[in-house]
């Protein structure tokens, strides 16, 4: 994954201090960031509205029509009562910085490379976050309209994990149990890799409402094939915040050919402060076509 640069001394700054600056979602440039329509409230199960169908299934019942699942369905909506998540809150409180997923994209280098005069650099996705930092990766989604967030369905989400949770922890007591013979210790093994299974279905769903919230975009962005680190912070205001990454996750460093020298030696020598092993690479014009290609810099 890459992310491009002006050669400032605010990049220059967050690269010696191996820090990305995370914005709130204002401070970018397109107007219809995080832009969503949101439905909240448990509709009646009468109503005939297709929400009621996604309630049940994110409920985990394949057919919403389940009987079983409609007969209880008032129950369930008494139980979440007050449990539907703020969109707006999570929105507000989330940072985000971009990247792309390509190095030789002419419009990134022109708009936020300073028209080769900046630097790209790439980053190991693996090792770009540590274990206790509350951020994820996310591929950025293009669409036609803003997405719809439906929070009754994410309450219902929600409950699931903590069933489910609750579920294999139960069960893993039990297993601890000096009582249990050989058939139910393979009985309570079985049923703990069917609740994790469904956790992670759920979990993958939860992510995915996640992402259309914080980063879905027009399809007219779609040329910057962007990828987002967002970080769930507890932020009140609209200010970012900085969030360090392991220097190894830096693989190499891409220089646009109409970088002066005496900036390129100025970025080198950053670099080498901070590793030896980060290659340095160039961007540079093929003749006759409207194409960047990336050579080894030699020097």
């Amino acid at each position: 994954m890459f992310k491009y640069f002006s050669f400032t001394d605010y990049s220059l700054m967050n690269l010696l201090n191996n820090q990305f600056y995370m914005n709130h979602y204002e401070s970018f440039n397109d107007p219809f960031e995080c832009r969503s329509e949101i439905y909240t409230g448990f509709p009646d199960k009468a109503s005939n509205s297709p929400r009621v169908n996604e309630i049940i299934k994110a409920w985990g019942f394949d057919n919403a029509r389940d009987s079983n699942a409609l007969e209880n369905y008032e129950d369930l909506v008494l139980s979440l009562e007050d449990t539907e998540p703020s969109v707006p809150y999570t929105i507000d409180s989330a940072r985000i910085s971009c990247f792309s997923k390509s190095s030789n994209n002419l419009l990134m280098w022109a708009h936020y490379a300073n028209g080769l005069r900046g630097f790209c650099i790439e980053y190991d996705r693996d090792k770009l976050l540590t274990n206790d930092v509350n951020a994820e990766i996310f591929d950025v989604l293009y669409a036609n309209k803003p997405p719809i967030i439906d929070t009754a369905v994410v309450a219902v989400l929600n409950d699931q994990v903590n069933y489910h949770e609750d579920s294999i922890y139960s069960i893993e007591g039990r297993l601890k149990s000096t009582t249990l013979n050989r058939n139910q210790k393979q009985n309570a093994r079985s049923e703990i890799k069917m609740y994790k299974e469904y956790l992670d279905t759920v979990y993958l769903k939860n992510r995915e409402i996640y992402q259309k919230m914080l980063a879905t975009k027009s399809i007219e962005w779609q040329y910057e094939e962007e990828l987002r680190l967002i970080m769930q912070t507890e932020c009140i205001d609209k200010n970012g915040v900085n969030l360090k990454y392991p220097i190894q996750s830096v693989k190499c460093i891409i220089i646009g050919e109409k970088m002066p020298s005496s900036q390129r030696e100025a970025l080198r020598y950053i670099i080498h402060l901070k590793s030896q092993n980060i290659k340095f690479k160039i961007a540079r014009r093929v003749p006759g076509q409207f194409e960047v290609i990336i050579h080894d810099l030699i020097e």
